[in-house]
């Protein structure tokens, strides 16, 4: 039997990494990526994209790249559109 891996919104890998992992609070990201503190709430919850604005912030903040951020974004919506079809 196949056991298939829950799909992991890219929020939830943001949260581990700026809450958990560097101790950011959820204000602290908002302000360094300058934006709402319910859009930045929102994304980390799983609860909306990670936009092309928002990946040039966090390249800015993580050191990574923009894109990364976007291929983790889309990679998940693929899998909701999979899971749909």
């Amino acid at each position: 039997m196949e056991r298939k891996m829950r799909n992991v919104h890219p929020g939830e890998i943001l949260k581990m990494e700026l809450i958990e992992g560097r101790k950011l609070s959820m204000r602290k990201i908002a302000k360094l990526l300058d934006t709402s503190l319910l859009s930045i709430s929102n994304i980390l919850n799983g609860r909306e994209e990670i936009t092309p604005t928002i990946a040039l912030g966090l390249e800015n903040v993580l050191g990574g790249k923009a894109d990364f951020f976007l291929r983790l974004q889309a990679t998940y919506d693929l899998e909701e559109v999979k899971k749909r079809n």
